[in-house]
């Protein structure tokens, strides 16, 4: 039997702290409503801090004629409503008038706990604020300083302090994209999110075979294996072990829900049996265009009383995943060992993909009861409907694979 392919896992996404991609992001009509209520909101404060500069400003003024009236407090007034308007201009300048036609937008990641400070810094270095001191005060005299959220802000070059101190309180959370593959355990799929989420792997595990849990997800079985199903899923950054193993399941059961298995099938083997011969049919197919003739053996097999024969069923039961298995681990007395022992094997081996699922329910009718793979690159199987068939082909590849290497040896001397 045949190997499946390793599969590589998805890219980590970038470490914690501040990035920037500049690029166009596609409009949220609910962000669009609630950073217009923003907006509103932010103009009002606007009037209001208006009227607060103004009224200083008369106050100053007042203050300064009055003292310009005395000829000995003129060159002390004149300072005083220089350096007061020089403030006054500077203040409104980094809060109220951004600068520059550029109206790019930009995207920050804010991490857990990140100081204001580097939040303002940054801005400023993007040319979304004047000042990061400005920035810090507005903040702090709104006291909204503390609201701010880990999460993805969206604010464009030129927004100024006002705005964008209101988007930083429109933080939204950050979608990660995790693709698990076919053919993987429990065990294995709980390591390859740990790739790329961080998760706790045990409870991850200890979850998909707690019996309470499994009920709670409405599967009938002893565990989860099999039923996490392979997919690309768009996940928030502080998504819950829970949540994840939930989205899983329940995409194997609307995938399911798809598929209606054959009149002969349906009333001889079980949902969860059909399962557990899907994962097999993954395990053991290289090539997803094999998957409904690999299917209709193991019926074959499965109705004539003949073991299945699946390597992959002896390697789960060993949990040797890689590598020769010897005559010992053949032998092995496991339930899981379908050398030995004829029928399914107790529970699925992984987590079958749908493409395995529908060839479970639909096999290819075909008389083969056995195969072999070529072991040519193709991964490709060669399939017969006697046992001496298919122990011609094995010859012929064995054969055919001793010639290769003593040309390719021959040739490197």
């Amino acid at each position: 039997m045949c190997p499946r392919r390793n599969h590589r896992p998805p890219p980590r996404p970038s470490g914690a702290g501040v990035i920037f991609h500049r690029k166009k992001v596609n409009s949220d009509p609910v962000m669009t409503r609630s950073l217009f209520r923003y907006f509103i909101r932010l103009y009002l404060n606007g009037i209001i801090f208006i009227l607060f500069i103004a009224g200083y400003v008369i106050f100053f003024t007042v203050k300064v004629f009055r003292l310009m009236q005395r000829r000995k407090w003129m060159p002390v007034a004149a300072a005083v409503f220089i350096a007061v308007a020089a403030a006054l201009v500077f203040t409104g300048r980094a809060l109220l008038f951004p600068f520059g036609s550029d109206r790019r937008p930009v995207e920050l990641v804010i991490a857990p706990k990140m100081p204001l400070r580097a939040i303002a810094d940054t801005l400023k270095r993007q040319q979304v604020i004047r000042s990061s001191r400005a920035l810090i005060l507005w903040m702090r005299m709104k006291k909204t300083e503390r609201t701010i959220q880990a999460g993805l802000v969206i604010v464009e070059r030129g927004d100024g302090v006002i705005r964008a101190g209101a988007k930083l309180l429109q933080s939204r959370p950050i979608e990660i994209s995790l693709m698990v593959p076919e053919g993987l355990t429990i065990e294995q799929t709980a390591r390859h999110i740990s790739r790329t989420i961080a998760i706790d792997t045990a409870r991850f595990i200890a979850l998909c075979y707690d019996s309470a849990f499994i009920a709670q997800c409405d599967v009938a079985a002893a565990s989860l294996e099999g039923y996490l199903f392979p997919d690309t899923y768009r996940l928030h950054e502080e998504v819950t072990v829970t949540d994840i193993i939930r989205r899983m399941v329940a995409k194997h059961q609307s995938v399911w829900s798809t598929l209606s298995p054959r009149p002969d099938i349906a009333g001889k083997i079980s949902p969860h049996q059909l399962v557990i011969l899907a994962s097999i049919v993954e395990r053991e197919a290289t090539l997803l265009s094999e998957q409904p003739h690999i299917a209709g053996v193991f019926h074959n097999r499965l109705r004539r009383g003949v073991p299945l024969g699946a390597d992959p069923t002896v390697r789960y039961a060993l949990k040797k995943f890689g590598g020769p298995l010897r005559v010992s681990e053949l032998n092995s007395p496991s339930p899981y060992n379908t050398r030995r022992f004829t029928g399914l094997p107790p529970g699925p081996i992984c987590s079958p993909g749908k493409g395995a699922l529908a060839a479970a329910v639909q096999p290819l009718e075909t008389k083969d009861l056995y195969f072999v793979a070529k072991w040519d690159g193709s991964g490709g199987h060669d399939f017969s409907e006697t046992s001496a068939q298919h122990e011609r082909k094995k010859r012929e590849i064995r054969r055919r694979n001793e010639l290769q290497l003593r040309r390719k040896t021959s040739g490197e001397n």
